[in-house]
């Protein structure tokens, strides 16, 4: 009778093994990601993995570089490629820098404006090359180059990624900063191509919500006109090359200077979890990721998406006005807006939403360039190399032509 106990415990024992082990077969061997083999393409290899860098936002703008050798030195133009990454060991966040033709720069440490290390978890990161904006913590940071011997703040990086490491000057520190109104987790730059004029440029910075541990304020929540639950906002600026944040900032006579930070000229209302977000052409993509599930990039349409019959007035989705975070009139009263408009990125009207690509998981920020969205991802850190059945040391692209 015990051996025939200890033969059923057994039995039972080695049943559920062969059930784990089946089910991590699956898990690590079984998916397929059939949207990303079909319409993604291999750019580049995500730097400092290998330094623990945990890869979290992506900017690009174009910047010459220049060739030499035997004759005179030729000047070209190519994008250069600049990532946000927290450290695991903790120490100060850095900007990595590649450029598409001639690859991987090196890296830049990141400071606060009074001059000490910046420790936090950085999220997005975007340039114009005149300004660099990285978000994180509720906040934008501003850069400008720090002195004359750049030409701008792009060109500082670069030439700064390329100092050994421990140099003194390996490092960028932030000019300004401003309460974004949001968590502040991505941000993007948008060059309008069908214009010189940046103002017609945009910069938009918007906020990550997973329920639980990562919420936002009750009043980003909001349904869509068909009936999608979203959770999280992301605001638009107007690029301004006159003002300290290359932001337009609010011009209203009630504010002292100090209190005229950038004005957010518009909303867009946006689903859970979403990680970077790109405009290109007449696209909107948003990257949504989480852990370990599959990640998606979403695509709407742009003008479907804003025009003004997809739009709300923010207090009447709320029943009260727009307050700019720590902003407040010159008599010490909050500063409140009645026409902050709010439109709907909207998962339920088939008319918005294009296509909805599934691809592996940790999908973190967005850019672009030409017709090209690229694809940063954090799964190949040594975080993370444990438990990921599927490590993207890559960054990749995905061209739209909606």
């Amino acid at each position: 009778m015990k051996h025939k106990k200890l033969l059923i415990s057994l039995t039972a024992v080695g049943s559920a093994i062969l059930m784990l082990a089946i089910f991590l077969m699956v898990w690590f061997y079984g998916d397929r990601y059939k949207d990303f083999d079909a319409n993604f393409s291999k750019e580049f290899s995500i730097p400092g993995l290998k330094d623990g860098a945990v890869p979290q936002g992506m900017g690009n703008c174009t910047a010459e570089y220049v060739i030499e050798g035997v004759g005179t030195p030729i000047k070209k133009s190519q994008q250069y490629f600049f990532i946000t990454a927290y450290m695991v060991d903790g120490s100060p966040s850095r900007i990595y820098v590649t450029g598409e033709d001639t690859g991987y720069v090196g890296y830049v440490t990141m400071k606060n404006v009074d001059g000490s290390d910046y420790l936090g978890h950085c999220g997005g990161i975007a340039t114009n090359g005149s300004y660099l904006w990285v978000t994180g913590e509720s906040t934008v940071y501003v850069a400008k180059s720090s002195s004359s011997d750049y030409p701008d703040i792009a060109n500082e990086l670069i030439t700064k990624a390329k100092l050994e490491e421990g140099s003194e000057n390996k490092s960028v520190k932030f000019t300004s900063s401003f309460k974004a109104n949001c968590g502040a987790d991505f941000c993007f730059y948008y060059d309008n191509p069908n214009y010189t004029s940046v103002s017609y440029d945009r910069l938009y910075v918007g906020e990550f919500y997973r329920k639980g541990n990562w919420e936002t304020d009750m009043s980003h929540r909001m349904t869509t006109p068909n009936g999608y639950y979203n959770t999280a906002l992301v605001y638009e600026y107007n690029i301004s090359t006159l003002e300290p944040y290359g932001l337009v900032k609010l011009s209203d006579s009630k504010l002292t200077e100090e209190n005229k930070v950038p004005k957010i000229q518009r909303a867009i209302s946006i689903p859970e979890k979403i990680q970077g977000l790109a405009r290109v052409g007449n696209t909107l993509a948003l990257s949504q990721s989480y852990g370990l599930a599959n990640s998606h990039i979403f695509a709407f349409d742009w003008k479907k998406t804003t025009e003004s019959e997809n739009g709300k007035n923010f207090n009447e989705l709320n029943e009260k006005n727009f307050a700019y975070e720590g902003v407040t009139t010159s008599n010490g009263v909050p500063y409140t807006v009645t026409d902050l408009k709010v439109y709907f990125a909207d998962c339920n009207n088939s008319e918005l939403l294009l296509k909805n690509y599934e691809i592996p998981s940790m999908s973190e920020g967005l850019c672009a360039a030409g017709n090209k969205v690229y694809v940063l991802f954090e799964s190949a850190g040594k975080k993370y190399k444990t438990f990921v059945r599927e490590r993207i040391k890559n960054v990749y692209s995905v061209r739209f032509r909606y």
